[in-house]
Formats: C-alpha cells, structure tokens, sequence
C-alpha cells in the first residue's frame, strides 16, 4: 500500500499531442512537501506519457491512498482519514473482508426466512474450508450493514485467484476493487457521520484536514461517536488473535465492547 505523510496540490502543465493543457494533481511523500512537489511533476510527465502512449495506458499500477495519515501504527498498519472524517485502518498483515450483502437463489424463495447477517456467516463458514489460503483462524464482527471478517493470515490481494476468492465468499464487489488496486485491506473504525445524524464534512484531499474547519469538526465528531459502536464481535473461529496488538486496537477505536448502536 502507498500512503505518503506530506502532500501537495498543484497545477502542471502537459502536452495532448501538440495541445498544452493545464492539469491539478495532489502529490505526496514521505520526505518533505518539497519532494512531494518534485512527485507532482514525475506524475505530470508519467500522464502525459500514458495519454500519447496508448499501450502505455494500459499498464496496471497501485494506486496511492490520498488520505491523512492519522497514525503511523507501523510499516504494515496505517489509520488514515477517509472523504467523510471516518478512522480507516489500512493493513498488509491481516485480510479484511466486508460483506453486506448475503449471496441469494431461486431456492430462497421456498426456505425458511433467516437473519441476513446470520446467513452470511453461515455461507462463509461452509465456503472458507475450500481455500486454505485465507488460513483458519478468523475473527467475526457484526456491523451495521453486515458482516467484518479479520483473518490472522494475509491473502496478497495481487494474488493470482484473489478475484475467484473473494467472489465465492460474496464480498462487495468495490470492497474487493479497492483491496486489489491499493494493494492492502481497509477497515473502517469510526461511525459514518449520517448515522449518528451528526454534522458531515467533505474531504477531498488530504490537505483538507490541515484547515481549522476540519479541526473543529473532528472534535464534535469525536465526541458525539463516543455513543456509537463500529462492530460487535459475534464469534471467533481458530485461535484466538485478539490479543495481538493491531486487533487489540481495532476493537478499542471501533468500541465493540460498549453496548452502543451501531454506526
């Protein structure tokens, strides 16, 4: 995963064939902004290049996390801010999976009616045994919409069947998008804003939360979230990993202990 702590915005100038135009781009690096200014013009000249190269453009690459980083965990574990002011950990240590949305047949129609989350755990309890993959011990948490899944073993998301994976086990399919293109998992450990009918905010940069406005709003944020949970731990399969660090913190920020709604 790419996630850079200095960022810059700025205006660059490139070439459409014989055409000049004038483009924004938010650059960052993990040296200074300066560095992420000499970036901004590597990424210019590296557009330009792919927009007259066709078969240049169609090169696949990791695309780069524009938010904040908000604690540096370590190498393998990063908190950013997502575009509505929510805790994001990002991990190349343990995989993540976010399922909303149980898979469905014609069959339905004729069974029993049953808690779409409870199906959801049941379906990946009967489909996780055919990919030793994902590895044994996993860590299930019920969210407001569905189903976190932490497994201990890391799945490369660059993985040649990681597609064929993640669809047998219904994850969303942006979810699973995102994972392979920013080449690591996210989960979510702060409520979304609208679900605690709290004041929004909009962040299109990572520049938006140098701003006093942002500053402001985080602080209510983070005093109404105080009533919310992110998740709630249903069960545990394996052994249990949640003593480990990263996790320990995980289920602090998210409060899966605190008997809240969730949010």
């Amino acid at each position: 995963m790419k996630c850079y702590t200095f960022w810059v915005r700025e205006t660059r100038t490139i070439f459409i064939g014989n055409e000049q135009q004038s483009i924004m781009l938010v650059a960052g690096s993990n040296v200074s902004k300066e560095d992420a200014s000499l970036n901004a013009k590597r990424i210019a000249q590296s557009l330009e290049e792919r927009i007259n190269n066709p078969r240049r453009a169609r090169e696949s690459y990791e695309v780069v996390i524009k938010e904040k980083i908000d604690q540096d965990i370590d190498p393998r574990n990063i908190i950013t801010i997502n575009r509505y002011g929510a805790r994001v950990l990002n991990t190349t240590e343990y995989t993540i999976l976010d399922i909303d949305r149980p898979p469905s047949s014609f069959l339905d129609l004729f069974r029993a009616k049953k808690d779409p989350k409870e199906k959801i755990v049941a379906r990946f309890k009967a489909c996780v045994a055919r990919h030793p993959e994902l590895g044994t011990s996993f860590r299930i948490y019920e969210t407001c919409a569905g189903i976190r899944i932490i497994g201990k073993t890391y799945f490369d998301p660059q993985t040649r069947n990681f597609e064929n994976v993640m669809r047998s086990l219904s994850v969303d399919p942006l979810y699973r998008i995102l994972s392979r293109k920013q080449n690591c998992y996210r989960a979510r450990l702060t409520p979304k804003p609208y679900r605690m009918k709290a004041e929004t905010i909009r962040i299109k940069t990572p520049l938006d939360c140098e701003t006093e406005a942002y500053d402001a709003w985080r602080k209510k944020y983070a005093e109404t979230s105080q009533g919310y949970s992110v998740v709630r731990l249903k069960e545990t399969l394996g052994s249990d990993f949640g003593g480990d660090p990263v996790i320990a913190l995980h289920d602090t920020v998210t409060r899966m202990r605190a008997n809240d709604p969730l949010a």
